[in-house]
C-alpha cells in the first residue's frame, strides 16, 4: 500500500455534524491497511470488478 503521510489534523466536526477524532482515524487507517493486506493486488482487482458487477446487475 502506498506510504501515507502523516495526519496532522486534530479532532474536527464534518459537514454532516459528525465528530472525527484523530484516534478515530488511525484506528480507521489501521483497519482499512489490514484488510488490504488480506489479499493480493490481482485479489482485490477481482473483488471489486465482482461487486461492481453485483451492482450493475441489481440498477
Amino acid at each position: 500500500m502506498a506510504e501515507q503521510q502523516s495526519d496532522q489534523r486534530g479532532d474536527y466536526v464534518d459537514e454532516r455534524g459528525v465528530l472525527i477524532t484523530a484516534a478515530g482515524r488511525k484506528k480507521m487507517r489501521a483497519k482499512m491497511d489490514e484488510v488490504m493486506n488480506r489479499w493480493t493486488p490481482e485479489e482485490r482487482e477481482q473483488r471489486r470488478l465482482a461487486a461492481l458487477a453485483r451492482i450493475n446487475a441489481a440498477a
